[in-house]
């Protein structure tokens, strides 16, 4: 006999309501009920009655009906978690961390990428403003710009570039991007990296989306226990003075089939060399069954060629903008596709 309508739905609802009973909400000061109802069932990629039925089981809204509202971090927290890879947080995540199953020279092997950086004031009414921009570092890790240009009239001046009197700034231009195979030698260092990804992996630290301003509030993330790529860079660089270990903290992008903004720690080994410790890629891979084998050996030390790197510190402004009119508050778009040549 062919299951019934009402039993198949159920059947479909329950990984999402696991995802719900599983999820630590935004705290209240830091949630932000923006997201309306063709938005939460795009991000989620679910059908309405996935949607009623997380409503009916009490994911944090405000108002009802067409007027309901949703914070964008809660429904990508459950999405990440449903298990449903026709969500956009965990398509995305999943296409991400593919290349971690690939063979392991190609996680370093030198790679050109076309960028398109735009940055825009949220305030629909500025006039133009000064913005102030901190430029990528490729060379950091063996990399370089090959050209970087500004559809705004500007000035760049030891790496920060300086537009005035406009509401966006628009960069195109190509970067080339270099990894290395470099374990760590530090035991102290690869302990840190070892508990943090133990503690991800039981449950003692949840890796979830969150509101920037959480991100660096330490002692929240704490309390609630979640953790993302910034929190876990600050909290390793707390632990990692403790032990009198030289670190620091940087924020970059990881370039790909899909990009995403990132934030690891990087501690002087004891061979002088300056080393990430990423357990975050290295817990991305294993829960999406992607890691092949010596890949977590990898995030301990090695440098991925689709890291673009800033030299700028985790939790800090990529830039700032000056608006006139508004708060200078500022959104912006990244896109790095491969050129032609990568493998």
């Amino acid at each position: 006999m062919a299951p019934q309508v009402g039993a198949v739905t159920d059947a479909a609802l329950q990984p999402w309501l696991q995802a719900l009973r599983d999820l630590i909400p935004m705290p209240e000061k830091y949630r932000r009920s923006e997201v309306d109802r063709a938005g939460a069932r795009a991000l989620l990629g679910c059908r309405d009655f996935v949607l009623d039925g997380l409503l009916t089981a009490g994911i944090p809204h405000t108002g009802g009906g067409e007027a309901v509202r949703f914070d964008y971090n809660d429904l990508a927290n459950v999405a990440l978690y449903s298990g449903a890879i026709t969500s956009v947080p965990l398509a995305g995540q999943r296409m991400m961390i593919r290349y971690a199953s690939a063979a392991p020279e190609t996680w370093i092997e030198p790679r050109g990428w076309n960028v398109e950086w735009k940055l825009n004031c949220r305030n629909s009414h500025c006039p133009g403003g000064r913005w102030r921009v901190v430029l990528p570092t490729p060379e950091v890790f063996g990399g370089r710009i090959d050209s970087l240009d500004c559809d705004q009239e500007s000035v760049t001046e030891n790496g920060v570039l300086t537009v005035a009197d406009s509401p966006a700034v628009r960069l195109t231009g190509r970067v080339s991007t270099a990894g290395r195979h470099t374990p760590l030698k530090s035991a102290a260092a690869r302990r840190l990296f070892d508990d943090t990804l133990a503690d991800l992996l039981d449950g003692r630290f949840r890796f979830q989306w969150m509101h920037p301003r959480l991100r660096v509030d330490g002692a929240e993330v704490e309390r609630i226990g979640i953790m993302d790529c910034t929190v876990c860079a600050l909290r390793l660089h707390r632990l990692a003075l403790a032990e009198g270990l030289t670190v620091r903290t940087r924020r970059g992008r990881f370039l790909g089939v899909l990009d995403a903004e990132h934030s690891w720690l990087e501690v002087l080994d004891e061979d002088d060399v300056w080393k990430p410790v990423d357990p975050v890629f290295a817990l991305l891979s294993i829960r999406h069954k992607r890691a092949r084998e010596g890949f977590t050996d990898f995030c301990a030390g090695s440098v991925p060629s689709r890291f673009l790197p800033w030299t700028v510190a985790a939790g800090e402004p990529l830039a700032e903008h000056h608006c006139p009119v508004g708060d200078g508050s500022w959104d912006n778009t990244f896109s790095g596709t491969a050129a032609k040549g990568n493998a």
